[in-house]
């Protein structure tokens, strides 16, 4: 028997004479220079741990560069030990086989563009019967640094739009038409437009007025009343819990060190206040909905003079722009938490949007109203997209916001096979 190598750096490594993390599969100096990375064989058995997820836990990634960080490893830790091994159990590729063919996989229904099989979607079985669902590879996919750099990409292309044209996938142009931006949300875009001329040279400064617009921002916190009532309007709720958002996007993807400390301790706030914010548009829904029809009896003359599109459009306004405000708030905090590693932030749920593009993007009330009575608004929850796929729904009839959280749901690849597919000319990229 000849002797064994004691050799524990990838070849690539040693032959550069450079240090190697030993990470698996590939050592992070390979990854950086885009090179296959092996190792020597082991001296025993394969772990399936790190088989799986490799020996480290996960990186803290820097928010500085996370526009332009090139990896963020797929990794959980080590698994911990259990009396009985599991990990023999969940990773075993016979044992897993073994389960897969008592399972009853031919039902499952078609995904469209994608695939006939759900889990080449993407998603788990959804068929009654599978045994081993649990065990699909779909099922410890974490997304790529890639997905998440696209994401906050799109996050900060639309703080730059809100600043140029006044609007942008989750501000409508039409929320503050009729009142104006209030003070808080004036100072929300004061703040991204200093941020885009931030330098070196005047960063404290920009740190200074950023804190200072919080500070301020933070002032106007409201004491809830007996039984958990709120002393402000939904509408007021949407402003400061937007204002803040826009903030915290800013503080917490960016370069600054200290501004991101700052914005940390901000991010339960920026829950609470979403949370609080839902729960007025709950009640408010309650207690007083919207009976805003169409009128149909024709005698009624003091119904025909009143126009109820105008209203009922507003309504949507603001009901859309909560539910994509609220939806922002837990993903955008959730991917800062994902960047960083921490993994210790709990999914705050699914609600539902209107993801047909030119309901957003109607210019007015009559346009809107038009689109409405003709066309299906495509209102779904937000992780329940796949079914505009099997639906065969165009990219192109579906709204920017509804695009871009896909790219983070599904992968970018899956999003752009969707655009081709369907032969639109929509852009994923920002």
């Amino acid at each position: 028997m000849g002797r064994r190598s004691k050799q524990k750096s990838c070849f690539a490594c040693a032959e550069a004479k450079r240090r190697c993390d030993k990470r698996q599969p590939s050592c992070s100096r390979c990854v950086e220079k885009g090179v296959d990375c092996a190792y020597p064989a082991a001296s025993g058995p394969e772990c399936p741990q790190a088989r799986m997820t490799g020996a480290a836990a996960i990186p803290d990634v820097g928010f500085g560069d996370a526009w332009t960080s090139p990896v963020m490893n797929n990794t959980f830790g080590p698994i911990p030990q259990a009396e009985v091994p599991l990990d023999n159990v969940l990773f075993d590729s016979d044992f897993a086989t073994s389960l897969i063919s008592i399972s009853s996989l031919s039902s499952a229904p078609s995904y469209g563009a994608f695939s006939s099989h759900p889990a080449a979607a993407g998603q788990l079985s959804a068929s009654f019967g599978d045994l081993s669902w649990f065990l699909q590879p779909q099922a410890w996919t974490v997304p790529p640094p890639s997905v998440f750099s696209s994401f906050l990409r799109g996050l900060e292309d639309w703080l730059f739009r809100f600043v140029r044209d006044g609007h942008n996938p989750f501000i409508h142009r039409h929320l503050y038409s009729g009142t104006g931006f209030p003070q808080c949300l004036q100072d929300a875009y004061s703040a991204i437009a200093i941020w885009a001329v931030t330098s070196p040279e005047n960063e404290h400064i920009v740190d200074q007025i950023s804190s200072d617009l919080v500070s301020k921002l933070l002032e106007y916190q409201h004491t809830a009343g007996p039984m958990g009532f709120s002393f402000i309007t939904t509408r007021e709720h949407l402003v400061r819990t937007q204002s803040l958002l826009i903030h915290l996007l800013l503080a917490l993807f960016s370069a600054s060190i200290n501004r991101r400390a700052r914005a940390e301790s901000l991010v339960n706030i920026l829950r609470d206040w979403a949370s609080q914010l839902w729960q007025s548009a709950t009640h408010d829904a309650t207690l007083a909905p919207p009976m805003l029809t169409v009128p149909s009896i024709a005698g009624d003359t003091n119904a025909r003079d009143v126009d109820p599109v105008p209203r009922l459009y507003q309504a949507f306004v603001l009901s859309e722009s909560i539910r994509r405000t609220w939806l922002l708030c837990s993903i955008a905090t959730g991917v800062y938490g994902s960047l960083k590693g921490g993994w210790s932030e709990t999914c705050g749920g699914d609600v539902h949007i209107t993801t047909h593009t030119d309901l957003w993007a109607a210019p007015s009330s009559a346009r809107w109203e038009a689109i409405a009575r003709h066309t299906d608004p495509l209102f779904i929850y937000s992780l329940r997209g796949q079914t505009l796929v099997e639906r065969g729904v165009r990219a192109a009839q579906v709204d920017e916001f509804a695009r871009h959280l896909f790219t983070l749901m599904w992968g970018l690849e899956k999003v752009e096979t969707w655009i081709v597919r369907t032969g639109d000319a929509v852009s994923i990229t920002y």
